[in-house]
């Protein structure tokens, strides 16, 4: 009774805002995302737009390595936020604020995103030390208001402090140093809540199961999006479609169907094996929403086509965005939990890898191949596991009580 009293409480309307209420830890176990965390993602559509936006300039090894290398610090802003909205309850006016300044700042890594490795560079990496400036005043204020969460809170600011100072160091010096220190920045952000020490303190101080996964499929529909936006765009301004170009769309839109349907069948909808890989769960997303990133990119380029042979680098693209997503989300799913009538074997994940296979070997090997027939042979591999999926299913949903989470991520 007392659990349902905190859920339906923490699901009651809002009074209005208080000007001061300290953070607190959330205690919540069935805790929801709030509106403001869903206003704060709206920024993120205009952010990953632009992301793409710079790989469709830029279809080549060199410029998804330019992509990627944009996308990591983009994606650890947005987990940074996540991770302290996840642990701790917050939502006076100085929170309110703060997260209001972010968005002013992932504007300006939007802004900044498309040259982020040529004449704005230095303005991405002013905007990222901002984002991250603005967090540890998160943390600082959880680590003065909540003193059992003191010592994880000052772990987080020494470590994303020394970060933020190497990529502010960054903003002053040259190619190719400057991109040099943001990767060792990167590598300091990321050590920070990996460390045996840190994940020592997680432990005690364990996550919202649900809120967290919550965010995270909340995120990965954002850059599902990203699709719709690219294959959009690329029919907008055209007097007339031929009846190919219709067809690529269509297979397109059903091979990233089949993906989505793969993801929030079999990891959304299952309960997270904490105590088997909270960390390899969270993280193995990074790959993932790159790749559908990646993806809704190639579509567009298939659809923006003038030939019905998809040249080569546009073919390699979207055939390895396809096995890149399909291979991390036979991973992610390695750190869920299987419900009740589902088979414990690994049909499924051989399944990813396969599909992840066969895409990689058209991508290298279909040369020459039209452009319809290489979708329909993608939307198929896509589509197999939809359809074996379905036959396979044969289960109720697993009951919370029967899950024993040990949590301990970032």
């Amino acid at each position: 009774m007392a659990e349902a009293a905190i859920h339906d409480q923490a699901r009651a309307p809002h009074g209005p805002v208080a000007e001061t209420r300290a953070p607190h830890l959330n205690v919540d176990p069935h805790r929801k995302v709030g509106w403001l965390e869903l206003f704060y993602d709206l920024v993120y559509v205009a952010t990953i737009v632009q992301l793409g936006n710079k790989l469709s300039d830029d279809v080549s090894v060199e410029g998804f390595a330019a992509f990627a290398l944009l996308f990591v610090p983009i994606w650890w802003v947005w987990m940074g936020t996540t991770f302290y909205a996840n642990r701790f309850v917050a939502d006076d006016l100085p929170h309110r604020l703060l997260v209001f300044a972010q968005i002013f700042v992932v504007s300006a890594l939007a802004i900044t995103v498309f040259d982020g490795l040529g004449s704005t560079s230095s303005g991405f990496a002013i905007a990222y030390v901002a984002a991250r400036f603005i967090l540890l005043i998160m943390y600082t204020r959880a680590a003065r208001h909540v003193p059992e969460a003191r010592a994880l809170t000052r772990r987080y600011v020494i470590g994303f402090a020394i970060a933020a100072l190497v990529w502010l160091v960054s903003a002053f010096v040259p190619a190719p140093l400057r991109f040099l220190l943001w990767v060792i920045g990167l590598a300091i952000d990321f050590y920070t809540p990996l460390s045996p020490g840190s994940q020592r303190l997680q432990r005690e101080l364990p996550p919202s199961p649900h809120h967290l996964p919550e965010r995270l499929g909340l995120f990965t529909i954002i850059v599902f999006g990203e699709t719709f936006i690219k294959v959009i765009g690329g029919f907008v301004g055209e007097d007339e479609f031929a009846i190919e170009t219709i067809i690529a769309a269509l297979l397109g839109l059903g091979l990233v169907g089949g993906l989505w349907w793969t993801y929030f069948e079999n990891v959304a909808e299952r309960a997270v094996d904490w105590a088997k890989g909270a960390q390899a769960w969270i993280y193995l997303h990074l790959p993932l929403q790159l790749g559908l990133i990646a993806l809704a990119v190639g579509v567009y380029k298939l659809v923006t086509a003038q030939s019905d042979i998809l040249a080569d680098h546009y073919r390699l693209l979207i055939c390895g965005a396809l096995a890149i997503s399909l291979l991390a989300v036979g991973l992610i799913e390695q750190f869920t939990v299987k419900r009740l009538g589902e088979k414990d074997d690994q049909l499924a994940f051989r399944l990813r890898v396969g599909g992840a296979v066969i895409a990689l070997g058209l991508g290298f090997f279909a040369t020459g191949m039209n452009q319809i027939v290489l979708m329909a042979l993608l939307a198929v591999v896509s589509l197999a596991q939809v359809v074996t999926d379905v036959l396979r299913r044969d289960y109720d949903p697993l009951p919370e009580s029967d899950i024993e989470l040990d949590h301990h991520v970032g």
